[in-house]
């Protein structure tokens, strides 16, 4: 079935398949096709981040058959295109439930005489939903088609109405198995051959990282017009939303005062360790004359340097912490916008834009979060307006030499599956911020999956607060060196 767009960022579908069908028609003598071989076309593009267009070409490839009882003397059975359609299809609803409608016209240009064509335009109206939980996704269509009358034998056909449903089963990021039930009936006559009922079973195979083969098959249920008595379908599908595989990414703090005295006390006890290295130089009068000389050396040249390089340092450090270039009493450390003046209780930007994301000195703290569509790696529109700020602030402060962008997810379904789409997520998150002008060596993603959660996943609140994208500060510039930040 026709399912609702998720991926805002997925530019183009192409679609190829081929359709066999054994006795689609069974009307008695003169009013029989016993094997029809189709199949169709598809291109798909998104015109924005809720609205795509379609144009499909469906073709018959060969059937064989005799519909001489219904007035056909020269029956089509060789290669012929079927109706062309074309149509619009817009998002209305993303997050649990993902929901859409769908426009299709439907031209005249099928061949009569070889059942794949009405002769006159029609079109369709569609809409269609879809939830994924776990690693179950269900799928449902309900359509209205406006076709003109048109008798089939003592089948009377014009406008129909008609469901579709499907479950799926992902196996993994990359493979899933589902099944499918369609029934529509005509609305010029309720009989049971105006009334076809079909399943199919199939299943989704992602070949590359941008390629997924379909292979289905069913049968009829009922003596409807069209429903056959077996189906068989494969598709070759151009979708890289479907079979983008995932990747990973975590971190905490320690203060930078700290920091600067660690650097300090570290590079004393290096210079400490190469006058050590000298002691056996010095060991000529005696042991004690020695000693006595290092500690004059070290008192005299080593501590004193140590010292100057570490006070020095500090002053530094003071005047980045205290710094404010729009003097709005907000330091540039932790303003967001340093060169704007705003409010601290807004981060240093204007009211007219509310902050949603704070700086620290080991962190990214987000008030919102990054939401993706459910099993997936592909972001949901509504977190663009945290990820600009994120963007900017992380361009406004050079100074964060390196963040790390951590994916984490809840423990429903597999480790395995999660610690992948975790690390899917966490680049998908660095690949927005490198569209938005971030630097691509600024940043490493990594995923870890269902193995650091902060909450209860017994809930579907603590599940929620589990799925989350959290952004460490792996190394930052302080007076002049670059530091790493331990997690």
């Amino acid at each position: 079935g026709a399912r609702p767009p998720t991926d805002p960022h997925e530019v183009l579908q192409l679609q190829i398949g081929f359709d066999a069908q054994y006795k689609p028609v069974r009307l008695g003598p003169g009013a029989r096709i016993e094997s029809r071989l189709a199949g169709w076309a598809q291109l798909s593009a998104r015109l924005n981040d809720l609205v795509s267009i379609f144009a499909q070409l469906p073709v018959m490839l060969q059937q064989s058959g005799d519909l001489s009882a219904l007035g056909a003397p020269d029956p089509a059975f060789g290669f012929a295109v079927g109706d062309i359609r074309v149509g619009a299809r817009h998002a209305f609803l993303r997050g649990p439930i993902d929901l859409a409608g769908q426009i299709a016209l439907e031209l005249a240009s099928g061949h009569h005489q070889s059942l794949t064509g009405d002769q006159r335009m029609g079109g369709e109206a569609l809409l269609s939903a879809a939830r994924r939980r776990g690693d179950w996704e269900l799928i449902g269509n309900a359509f209205v088609r406006f076709r003109p009358p048109r008798d089939v034998g003592t089948v009377r056909l014009g406008n129909e109405i008609g469901v579709r449903g499907g479950a799926a089963w992902w196996r993994s990021t990359r493979s899933r198995v589902y099944a499918e039930l369609e029934l529509q009936t005509s609305l010029r006559d309720f009989a049971q051959q105006s009334f076809p009922i079909e399943w199919r079973l199939g299943s989704t195979l992602c070949a590359t990282s941008a390629i997924a083969l379909d292979v289905a098959a069913g049968t009829r249920l009922d003596d409807g017009l069209g429903a056959p008595s077996l189906r068989g379908v494969l598709a070759l599908r151009y979708t890289p939303s479907l079979c983008s595989p995932p990747k990973r990414d975590t971190g905490t703090e320690p203060g930078l005062k700290e920091l600067v005295a660690r650097i300090a006390k570290e590079r004393a006890e290096r210079e400490k360790a190469e006058q050590e290295k000298r002691i056996p130089g010095l060991l000529e009068p005696s042991e004690t004359a020695a000693r006595e000389a290092l500690i004059r050396s070290e008192a005299a040249d080593l501590l004193p340097a140590s010292e100057g390089e570490a006070a020095s340092r500090a002053t530094i450090y003071g005047e980045e912490q205290s710094r404010d270039s729009d003097g709005d009493g907000v330091p540039d450390a932790i303003d967001n916008c340093p060169h704007q003046k705003g409010p601290a209780d807004n981060a240093g930007c204007p009211r007219a834009e509310k902050q949603i994301v704070a700086l620290r000195e080991t962190r990214l703290d987000i008030l919102d979060k990054v939401y993706f569509a459910p099993g997936k790696a592909a972001i949901q529109p509504r977190s663009m307006r945290l990820l600009n700020q994120i963007a900017r602030v992380l361009k406004s402060h050079p100074e964060v030499v390196r963040i790390e962008v951590q994916g984490h997810t809840d423990s429903s379904g597999g480790t395995a599956m999660n610690m992948t789409l975790s690390q899917a997520r966490a680049e998908a998150v660095v690949g927005a911020l490198i569209r938005r002008g971030v630097s691509a060596d600024r940043m490493v993603a990594r995923g870890f999956g269902p193995t650091q959660p902060i909450a209860t996943n017994a809930t579907r609140q603590g599940r929620e607060r589990n799925r989350r994208v959290e952004f460490r500060v792996a190394q930052r510039r302080t007076a002049g060196e670059v530091i790493d930040i331990a997690p």
